[in-house]
């Protein structure tokens, strides 16, 4: 029986997709398990791993029930980025996951400046000093759960937890991860060891760097028991979600660029190296060839603000769809509504975690159509304002693959193809673009194909030409919704202090 199918775990906020790509990045099957995220204090988002690891066995038992495991060349990894999962020597998580939306580590950022200046760190890292990333996730667990911090024996993200209980091999991590954890050395690929000695951290308890297309773990006898795949079956490093999207979104030179429109959304470029903005607004992570870099600006929630705005403010029964529907009977501008969806602080371009949520400029005449277009067009806002940044530093999107659960909106294509004027082309398989660029380094790693023989099986679906009108009318809104954060500033923090 051929061995031609790329089986793919892809760990997301709310869930993990188990995936099946043949050898021309074709779809053949999917199922999805989910789970949940514990918010146990304000700006506190944790994941317990063990919860995690149960969904991922059972979305492979469930496909392979419908797929013969003999026919697995290759298990692909992609998660979450920018958590922190303590594990000890045999990759147990010994606390949930800290994961990407958790804003609680502030007080470590100034133990981190305390050591080097946060300029110099940009250029160190390519990332700005951020409490979202790993390294102060790591001091905060130091200072508030030493016992943990004690037994550690590693600080992973979701990926390299998954590595480790499907081979048995834990400490393992590739360089789009490893970049944000805001702990590497960008330019030579490698930990920044003497940051992290400054800061009384031990180098060696960060996880051994590989490509995201090495294969040479293989499933352990234990996990071919749980989840059915063969023992022995090739496993590749993988990838954090935010570079297997671009590699899934068909990126393979330079220039081009995509949206990934998830629970948080983000607009990447590919570039040759990092790219430093003066205000440090957008970061920077390393590929998961280890080569190339992406440039990136992220809203901390996309669909997750509009899935809280559906359910608390246009009625608890309403579907999304509805209320898109909703959302296209009002015109451009929402008749003067504006939606912040900075519901758990911000990152591009803001960097704060006192920002909060704002509904503005509604009036007894304005309906929940106005709402749901004005949280279409805030979110969407956002994602402009992140490509916006990258224009002004050198590098403006020339070309846009939309991607993720919301690049199937009928209404965010035409929006952000009207703020940025270029056409916005959906992906064939919007749904799946993460999953599949984790299946491409698997694949590489396999020697299947490369990486630009295999952006030329990506396509898209349907394509969005930017709206002459729109785009006229969004050149006189965008503004207005640019400046309601620096007017807010004051009372984000005042309400902070609280």
């Amino acid at each position: 029986m051929k061995e031609n199918l790329l089986l793919v775990l892809d760990a997301g906020t709310s869930g993990v997709k188990c995936s099946l790509f043949d050898e021309k990045c074709a779809l053949v099957d999917s199922t999805r398990a989910d789970y949940g995220t514990d918010f146990p204090r304000p700006g506190w988002s944790e994941q317990p791993m063990e919860d995690i690891w149960a969904a991922c066995c059972r979305a492979v038992r469930a496909l392979l029930e419908r797929t013969d495991a003999g026919r697995i060349a290759c298990v692909g990894l992609s998660g979450t980025m920018n958590g922190c999962i303590p594990a000890d020597e045999n990759g147990r998580a010994l606390h949930p996951n800290i994961i990407h939306s958790d804003s609680r580590a502030v007080a470590e950022l100034d133990e981190i400046r305390a050591v080097i200046a946060p300029d110099e760190f940009y250029r160190l890292t390519g990332n700005r000093l951020d409490n979202h990333y790993t390294l102060p996730k790591i001091l905060w667990l130091r200072k508030n759960r030493p016992e943990v911090f004690q037994k550690a024996r590693w600080f992973l993200n979701t990926k390299d937890y998954l590595y480790a209980q499907l081979t048995g091999t834990p400490g393992v991590t590739d360089y789009s991860d490893a970049s944000l954890t805001i702990a590497l050395d960008i330019a030579r690929g490698d930990w920044a060891q003497d940051m992290l000695r400054d800061l009384g951290l031990n180098p060696s308890r960060m996880p051994r760097i590989l490509p995201g297309d090495d294969v040479s773990g293989r499933v352990s006898a234990g996990t071919a028991r749980l989840t059915g795949l063969l023992e022995g079956t090739p496993v590749a490093v993988g990838g954090g979600d935010g570079a297997c999207a671009a590699r899934g979104s068909g990126l393979f030179e330079p220039g081009s660029a995509y949206a990934c429109l998830g629970s948080s959304s983000w607009v990447s470029q590919l570039t040759d190296g990092p790219v430093l903005d003066e205000k440090a607004r957008v970061f920077n992570y390393l590929d998961v060839d280890g080569h190339s870099c992406h440039c990136c600006g992220t809203i901390q929630c996309g669909g997750d603000a509009l899935n809280w705005a559906v359910k608390n403010l246009l009625g608890e029964n309403m579907s999304i769809a509805q209320a898109e529907a909703l959302a296209m009977d009002v015109a451009p501008g929402a008749e003067g509504v504006f939606f912040l969806p900075t519901l758990m602080g911000e990152r591009t371009p803001y960097w704060d975690p006192n920002t909060r949520g704002v509904l503005w400029g509604f009036s007894l005449y304005h309906t929940r159509a106005h709402i749901a277009r004005a949280v279409y067009e805030g979110i969407a806002f956002a994602l402009y304002g992140c490509a916006g940044i990258m224009a002004e530093c050198g590098i403006p999107v020339r070309s846009l693959m939309l991607t993720g659960g919301g690049a199937q909106s009928r209404l965010w294509p035409d929006i952000l193809a009207a703020l940025t004027g270029v056409t916005a082309r959906v992906h064939s398989q919007p749904g799946e673009g993460t999953s599949l660029g984790a299946a491409i380094a698997a694949g590489v790693g396999m020697g299947l194909f490369s990486y630009r023989e295999a952006a030329r099986y990506i396509a898209a679906k349907a394509e969005y030409p930017a709206r002459d009108d729109w785009r006229e009318a969004y050149a006189k809104v965008f503004p207005i919704y640019a400046d309601i954060y620096a007017q807010m500033k004051p009372l984000f923090d005042r309400s902070a202090a609280l």
